[in-house]
């Protein structure tokens, strides 16, 4: 008893000590009130959000205010190394989950990604100075009721929202990184690192020339202001960056009026996603001590029993087996992910995300097919070794 007994000790101190590092840092240090709240959108959609309000912000003594929305098949949890160092800042920001996407009504696409929904809920708080709003994220199609706007690792005129003029996104930097894996869909390049030469940024910057990084076109006080920011990472790793992030506090110190003047360079949240895997190790270190000790109870030892010896493959037949598990998936992801698109199935209440889909099909159709090999195998081989 004692070993499991230990071990679920020590599981359960790295859940709390996790837990509470990354509570900490999320609120930052007790400073920053995060709530998670529900509201409606367009068309009776109810809308998922994480609302952080920093301490001091009131009717009385409103702030500015950022809307921080996620990408495709991520949820409001993916924007909290933005939110957490906007709101360090003294802005008010929504996190929002986009429709079917986390808890917000699918599907996912509808009312503009749920991003003008955002909007209008964020403008109409009290304490938020609706002269000094910002909009920070990915794709998604907003009013003009905002002073500045940055996309991070998007595009203007992509997947249904506006195409960018040298007069719209107002106040617009762009966060596109140097390895960004969808420069061709985003921007018409296909070498990410050289979308300055593209006609369509060179669009956006009102320029017939190259776009060059970190040089600002345009006037703040017009609302024509543009920056592409370039930083050494991948596409999914613009919200693990901290040159990224860093980029986006930037921009809003300069575009936002109202906000701290604490350096872009000093950032906490990173110490959040290591308080999360803290507790996520000792979360999965906590199935096998309890799982052991519910085994010695009473109502679970029918479930005690010695395993029955079994045959397998063996030799060169176990390793054309593994290799065949290993390649078809892989070998059939595209041909395979593409049969929802190919059977034209929509998106419904409950399968809301094509992406999602097309990787239910790849997984449930390679499921099938492993099955399929496994039966073919045991009738025809494994029988022979008197296995059932």
């Amino acid at each position: 008893m004692k070993k499991p007994v230990r071990l679920l000790i020590i599981s359960l101190v790295l859940i709390f000590v996790g837990g509470l590092l990354a509570s900490v840092i999320q609120t930052n240090f007790g400073s920053v009130k995060v709530r998670d709240i529900r509201f409606m959108g367009s068309n009776g959609t109810e809308m998922s959000a994480l609302l952080y309000i920093p301490k001091g912000v009131t009717a009385k003594n409103p702030a500015p205010g950022i809307v921080a929305i996620h990408g495709y098949i991520n949820s409001r949890e993916t924007q909290d190394g933005f939110a957490i160092e906007f709101a360090r800042r003294g802005y008010v920001v929504l996190a929002p989950d986009q429709t079917g996407h986390g808890y917000s009504d699918p599907p996912a696409f509808g009312n503009g990604f749920g991003g003008p929904d955002s909007l209008v809920y964020l403008r109409s708080l009290d304490i938020v100075d609706k002269n000094n709003i910002g909009l920070e994220g990915h794709s998604g199609a907003f009013p003009n009721d905002y002073k500045s706007f940055i996309l991070e690792g998007s595009s203007t005129g992509t997947l249904g929202a506006p195409d960018g003029t040298p007069t719209f996104p107002k106040n617009f930097a762009l966060v596109y990184s140097k390895f960004d894996e969808f420069s061709q869909l985003m921007w018409l390049t296909d070498v990410p690192g050289n979308i300055g030469k593209g006609q369509k940024l060179q669009t956006v910057f009102g320029t017939t020339s190259e776009v060059v990084p970190n040089k600002l076109y345009g006037s703040i006080a017009d609302g024509t202001a543009r920056i592409w920011y370039q930083p050494t990472t991948t596409h999914p790793g613009d919200h693990i960056s901290t040159t990224a992030i860093g980029d986006a506090i930037g921009w809003f110190q300069q575009t936002l009026q109202g906000g701290n003047t604490l350096p872009p360079s000093n950032q906490i949240w990173y110490w959040k996603e290591i308080g999360t895997l803290i507790a996520l190790i000792g979360m999965i270190m906590l199935l096998f001590p309890a799982g052991e000790l519910l085994l010695q109870t009473k109502f679970f030892s029918g479930l005690v029993e010695m395993a029955a010896p079994s045959k397998g493959a063996t030799g060169a037949g176990w390793w054309i087996a593994a290799a065949l598990f290993i390649i078809i998936a892989p070998l059939l992801f595209f041909p395979l992910s593409q049969v929802p698109a190919n059977l034209k199935w929509s998106v419904t209440a409950i399968f809301p995300q094509d992406i999602n889909n097309s990787i239910i099909a790849w997984t449930t159709l390679i499921g099938v097919i492993d099955v399929v090999l496994f039966l073919v195998w045991h009738f025809l081989l494994n029988r022979k070794a008197q296995a059932n």
